[in-house]
Parts: structure tokens; C-alpha cells; sequence
């Protein structure tokens, strides 16, 4: 007789715990933010509202520059968007790995929550573990993200005046913590079929980052990453067809 082994929905409990790896991440780059935004002029409780609100991750630097730079909130704005134009591929992304039932009010909370790193969590668990992820699990993951995101923003705020320069070898690892995380990730999310896609959007992305820039650098990658999946499944598909 096979035994099956059953896997219960994760708790919100769960998806806390889960999320302290990004909350380990979090922290210290939301307070060098919290630096950053009062060293331009902003209070530390402006900080806060800003990665509360806006909750943009890196893009958040910039935003601070540009305001206090005297450019319109409107032109901080588009840039924003224009930046983290991916996040709108992420929740379909996701949907189609989701084998149950959505609920609207659950789902409007963890998808606003959605950056880089909690979606890339969120995306190992559905492909290794699919029967554990829940909307509770999601918004566990989510919530504690953002909070500490939040927190490490006016922490950082408060504590400005104390830390004005941060070192430079300090600012360089902290600028490395986030795509490195981020990276590991996403790389645990694939399975080995998919190395091409990964190898031909990182290389479109490198070149992008050497000849056009950061953000455009960003979307051609993931142009380049998308018509390669589907060339690979269309060959794929004209094999399977012709055997």
C-alpha cells in the first residue's frame, strides 16, 4: 500500500518565518534609505511614509533625489513606473502556478507586496512545494517584508544625524545585497531546462547595462528572456509533434 505524505497550507505564521531572509536584507538597505531621504531634507516620519506608500525598493533613491533635486512628483512618478515596469508581469506569473481558488480581499494585499524578492519567493514555493503555498502563507510573507522595510526606513530616519556618511565599503555591500538576493532566488525557482532562458536574458541585460542603461537595461532583458521561452516552446512543442 503507498503511503501518501500530506502537506498542510502554510499559516501566516509560516510565510513570517519564511520571509526573514528578506527581512535580514531588507533592514539595512531601508536604512541607509532612511539616511538617504533625511540627508536630502526629508523628515524621518516622510521616510516612512514614503516605503509605506510607495514601497519601490532601490527606486526609492532615486525618488528622494528627484524631489529634492526640485524635479515635479509627477516626473518622480513615471520614473518610478518606468523602472518597475516588470512587477506588472509578476502576478500573472504567479497566478498560473496557483492550483486553488483565490480570495479578491486576501490577494489585493499580498499582490501589492509583490517586489522582486517576495515574488521570487513566492515562486519557489509554488514550483517545490506547491501544496504548502496558501494566501495566508503569501500574506505572511508579504506584510513581514514590507514591515521591515518600513521599520529600517525610519529607524535609519531617526538615526541619520548619528550616521551621515555611511562607509563606503558598507554602501558598496549594501548595493549588492538586494540583486543578490533576488538572484538566488530566482535561480532556485527554475528547473534546468530553462537555463537558456536565464543565460540569454542575463547577457541581453549586460550588454543593455554597458551600452543603454540600468532601466532600459532591465525591460530588454525581459523582452529577450520572454521570446526566448517562447521560441524553446514552440521548438519543443514541433519535436513532440514530429515524433
Amino acid at each position: 500500500m503507498n503511503s501518501q505524505i500530506l502537506i498542510s497550507p502554510g499559516t501566516f505564521r509560516d510565510g513570517a518565518k519564511d520571509a526573514l531572509v528578506i527581512v535580514f536584507t531588507y533592514l539595512p538597505v531601508s536604512f541607509a534609505f532612511g539616511v538617504g531621504a533625511v540627508s536630502y531634507g526629508f523628515s524621518p516620519w516622510e521616510a516612512l511614509f514614503l516605503s509605506s506608500t510607495m514601497y519601490a525598493g532601490a527606486s526609492q533613491f532615486l525618488v528622494i533625489a528627484l524631489l529634492a533635486s526640485g524635479s515635479s512628483i509627477w516626473l518622480a512618478a513615471i520614473t518610478v513606473i518606468a523602472l518597475d515596469i516588470r512587477h506588472v508581469l509578476y502576478g500573472p506569473a504567479l497566478y498560473q502556478n496557483i492550483p486553488k481558488p483565490l480570495q479578491l480581499k486576501k490577494t489585493a494585499v499580498w499582490a501589492w507586496g509583490l517586489t522582486d524578492e517576495v515574488f521570487a519567493r513566492g515562486l519557489i514555493e509554488l514550483s517545490q512545494r506547491r501544496q504548502h503555498w496558501s494566501e495566508s502563507w503569501m500574506l505572511g510573507l508579504s506584510l513581514t517584508s514590507w514591515a521591515s522595510w518600513a521599520l529600517g526606513s525610519l529607524l535609519g530616519g531617526l538615526f541619520a544625524n548619528q550616521i551621515q556618511h555611511l562607509p563606503k565599503f558598507l554602501q558598496a555591500s549594501l548595493d549588492f545585497l538586494l540583486p543578490a538576493l533576488f538572484l538566488s532566488f530566482l535561480l532556485a525557482a527554475f528547473e534546468h531546462k530553462q537555463k537558456y532562458v536565464i543565460a540569454i536574458s542575463m547577457l541581453v541585460s549586460a550588454f543593455g547595462c554597458i551600452f543603454v542603461g540600468l532601466s532600459f537595461a532591465i525591460f530588454i532583458g525581459i523582452i529577450a528572456g520572454m521570446l526566448t521561452a517562447i521560441v524553446q516552446y514552440q521548438y519543443h512543442k514541433r519535436i513532440t509533434h514530429a515524433s
